[in-house]
């Protein structure tokens, strides 16, 4: 049985901060905003999995081009 739900540690592109984000395999790609739980600062969240099941995931500043 396949784990639907795992965590990932990131940094937050405005203070540096770590925080962890909870991850739904079960809903496929996403993009999302997520704010920083420190700074409160708007993050761009991109999700996806990988054919092993892997997660791909790409956090940047909201005026980041």
């Amino acid at each position: 049985m396949t784990e639907l739900q795992s965590f990932a540690d990131i940094a937050c592109p405005y203070c540096g901060e770590w925080t962890s984000l909870a991850l739904d395999s079960s809903a496929g790609a996403q993009q999302y905003i997520e704010d920083c739980q420190v700074c409160c600062r708007p993050m761009q969240v991109s999700v996806d999995w990988d054919e092993a099941g892997d997660v791909q995931l790409h956090v940047r500043a909201e005026d980041d081009a």
